[in-house]
């Protein structure tokens, strides 16, 4: 009896193991997020909340210096890619001789487009500062140069932000020229 015991108790243990395995996985692929459901070659970029939300993001709209922007990228259909938090986009406009030489394929007339997730921990990236030209993360206050394709200013993030490059639609709407230049979401802690 004490066998079957040590079986059955082997059995649990082996659940619970089999079940953590199954959740990680489960995880990491809700962490990582469809790939339809991030932006794509073809979207246009609209506001994404506030009193404009799902107005067309347009050059006229983003001033430089003017303040930072989130956007969703909706599919030709009109369908707003929002099945993943790592869909969500933010907008900042420079002067474009301040864009760096690496990033300018990726910017339109100084406007760049990066995720909005942290690669510390995956907080919403939500400050901008005219001054300094960095974003910044208030959850632990990591700082990137969107001009420098994401460059990680001021840690504890150790990963730059993704650059979703951009191209410029009819009447100078904003258009996603590409995919994200790395997966979006948190990195090495």
């Amino acid at each position: 009896m004490a066998r079957a015991g040590e079986r059955a108790q082997g059995l649990d243990r082996r659940s619970v193991m089999m079940g953590a395995v199954a959740c990680c996985a489960v995880g990491n692929a809700a962490y990582a997020g469809p790939e339809d459901a991030l932006p794509q070659k073809g979207d246009r970029l609209v506001i994404g909340d506030g009193a404009k939300a799902g107005q067309p993001v347009t050059l006229e709209g983003l001033p430089v210096g003017g303040e930072l922007v989130e956007a969703v990228a909706v599919d030709a259909q009109g369908v707003k890619r929002e099945g993943s938090r790592f869909a969500k986009i933010i907008l900042v406009r420079v002067a474009p001789d301040e864009v760096a030489e690496s990033q300018r394929a990726h910017a339109v007339d100084g406007v760049l487009a990066l995720s909005a997730i942290c690669t510390h921990q995956g907080c919403t990236i939500s400050g901008w500062s005219h001054e300094t030209k960095r974003l910044s993360c208030f959850c632990h206050h990591s700082e990137f140069l969107p001009a420098e394709g994401g460059r990680v200013a001021k840690g504890p993030a150790r990963k730059r932000l993704p650059v979703l490059p951009l191209a410029k639609g009819e009447g100078g709407t904003l258009m996603v020229a590409g995919g994200f230049t790395a997966k979006p979401g948190p990195g090495p802690a």
